[in-house]
């Protein structure tokens, strides 16, 4: 300990600075509303791009569906040549 220094450490300037001035805590105030904000829209878009692969998924299950049909539909065609 230093005589003439407090003696719980902490930032401060001056001693005028205990406190935080209304302009400090309004950036503060604002810069947390703006981090908010964006990050809220940052989980929109996610949310939005989810739903949009989860659609995409669906019609790609249908179509890979409908294409396993169409392949053994022609192997059972080929069979039927292959046996005449």
């Amino acid at each position: 300990m230093v005589p003439g220094r407090p003696a719980v450490r902490g930032f401060r300037i001056s001693e005028g600075m205990d406190t935080l001035d209304a302009f400090e805590m309004i950036s503060i105030a604002a810069g947390l509303v703006g981090v908010y904000v964006k990050l809220t829209q940052e989980l929109h878009k996610l949310k939005s791009r989810v739903i949009a692969l989860e659609k995409t998924e669906t019609e790609v299950k249908r179509m890979l569906t409908e294409l396993l049909s169409s392949v053994q539909e022609i192997k059972i065609l080929l069979a039927q040549q292959g046996i005449r």
